[in-house]
C-alpha cells in the first residue's frame, strides 16, 4: 500500500512538473521579419547592443583601411569580423529564443559563410 502511494505520489510530482514547465513545450517557431522584427530590433537597440556596436566598429575601420592593409592584415580583420557577426547574431539568437523564435543560427551562419 505504502508503494502504491509512493508511486501516485512521484507521477503526480512528474506530471506538475511538466505541466508547468514552460520548456518542456516550447516550440520555436523561425522568425518572420514582417512579425518579428520588433523582438529584432529590441535586441539590437538592448542586451546585443555592445556586440551590434563592436560589430558595426569593426566593418567601419575595415572598409576605412582595406587599401592600406597587408594581406595578412586583411585577413586576419576579416577572421575577427565573423567572430564578431557570430557573436551578434548568437546574442540575437538568446534574446529571440526567450519568445520561442529562432533564427536557425546553423543556416545562417553557413548562408553568410560564418
Amino acid at each position: 500500500m505504502l508503494k502504491i502511494k509512493k508511486i501516485a505520489r512521484n507521477e503526480k510530482i512528474l506530471l506538475l512538473t511538466l505541466l508547468f514547465s514552460t520548456t518542456t513545450f516550447a516550440a520555436y517557431k523561425t522568425y518572420d521579419a514582417q512579425k518579428d522584427s520588433k523582438y529584432l530590433d529590441k535586441a539590437i537597440s538592448g542586451v546585443c547592443k555592445p556586440e551590434h556596436q563592436r560589430y558595426d566598429d569593426l566593418s567601419f575601420d575595415f572598409k576605412s583601411d582595406i587599401s592600406s592593409m597587408s594581406k595578412s592584415d586583411s585577413d586576419k580583420t576579416v577572421a575577427t569580423l565573423k567572430e564578431a557577426e557570430r557573436k551578434r547574431w548568437s546574442c540575437i539568437e538568446k534574446e529571440l529564443n526567450k519568445k520561442n523564435i529562432t533564427l536557425n543560427l546553423e543556416k545562417l551562419y553557413k548562408e553568410n559563410n560564418l
